[in-house]
């Protein structure tokens, strides 16, 4: 009778021993995964990455493990921990603890930094040292039998170029730039001569062969955020410090005047001692994704000047296109005369002059 208790036991621990070794088997922890795309990484782009947070991801095809990446040169450097060098890489999690091949798309990094390279010279020369690119860059292929453009994520942006330039009913690149200026406008002649600079690099980007879809920002920051003092003042910038303010008709909120004049004045000062080697170097440090709406532009962008190509608007701004379409504004978009250049003025610009 006991020998008997026992094989019925044993029956019935069996299915859950096997259940648990799958279990095991069907899982991977956070360091086995990692060692695997680190592999793969260095294989792929021939250097080491960070390969962390990862986490999983599912959907009809199966279950994903997902990791941000970034390659461990630009450790210690500003570009460290900013989203606009990392990218993704992910492994399918398979049956039995198997792991998939490793997909990375990192060449979306790449293409950017290529881009910057390839840009950076002339925007310079037309602008002056204080700018920083910031830039989105898809590389388009109309694969034969389609009647449509599909994103293929790609590195190599000089042949890609001339490949859409050679063969454009096959090949697209679609840009969205912006250039960052960090200088401030100061009475009308200096708006004017940087309205005509502006008409010029757009004729430049014509000339490469990136106007016909093209998206251009440039935004004059003021230069007073690269004053030393400027984050323990932006520190006192915070909702409840806010006041409601017409300017020009518009509503908008502000901090305190007296703030403004304190800071204005302040950074004002700082700035005038510092050389210009000192002011790139405080704009270097400044991150790629501090180059947005909610980073430095709220407050200290004075003006912007947006450049949109019609098929760019036709692409990105469908809406936006049929309206001017219907009011016959959409020659405007070709951007032939310098009168095409349009400044808008950020309400929220913080400083007194």
């Amino acid at each position: 009778m006991e020998r008997k208790l026992k094989k019925v036991v044993l029956l019935l621990l069996i299915p859950l021993l096997i259940f648990s070794l799958t279990a095991c088997k069907g899982s991977h922890n956070e360091e086995a995964v990692r060692a695997k795309m680190e592999k793969a990484l260095y294989k792929e782009y021939g250097e080491e990455f960070v390969v962390e947070r990862i986490g999983t991801r599912s959907d009809n095809s199966g279950t994903y493990y997902e990791a941000r990446i970034y390659p461990k040169s630009i450790i210690g450097t500003s570009r460290e921990g900013d989203p606009y060098y990392c990218a993704q890489a992910g492994v399918k999690k398979k049956s039995l603890g198997r792991l998939g091949e490793v997909g990375a798309g990192y060449e979306t990094v790449q293409i950017k930094l290529e881009t910057e390279d390839y840009l950076r010279s002339k925007t310079k020369e037309v602008f002056g040292d204080r700018i920083r690119l910031k830039l989105d860059v898809k590389y388009k292929l109309r694969k034969e039998g389609n009647d449509y453009f599909s994103w293929q994520i790609v590195s190599g942006f000089k042949e890609l170029l001339k490949k859409a330039n050679t063969n454009p009913d096959k090949h697209r690149i679609e840009l969205e730039l912006y250039v960052y200026i960090f200088d401030r406008i100061d009475n009308d002649e200096e708006k004017e001569e940087r309205r005509k600079q502006i008409f010029d690099y757009v004729q430049y980007l014509k000339g490469e062969g990136l106007f016909k879809y093209l998206e251009l920002g440039v935004i004059f920051i003021d230069e007073r955020v690269l004053a030393p003092s400027y984050w323990e003042y932006a520190r006192d910038i915070y909702p409840a410090n806010l006041v409601e303010k017409e300017v020009e008709g518009e509503i908008v909120y502000l901090p305190p005047r007296d703030l403004r004049k304190e800071m204005s004045e302040v950074l004002q000062r700082e700035i005038d001692e510092m050389s210009e080697e000192e002011l790139l170097v405080s704009m270097g440090r400044i991150r790629k994704s501090e180059l947005s709406y909610k980073g430095i532009n709220k407050y200290n962008e004075q003006f912007l000047v947006w450049v949109c190509s019609l098929d760019m608007l036709k692409v990105t701004r469908k809406s936006t296109y049929e309206k001017y379409k219907e009011e016959n504004k959409l020659g405007f978009h070709y951007y032939k005369t310098i009168n095409n250049i349009l400044f808008g003025k950020d309400y929220r610009y913080i400083y007194l002059n």
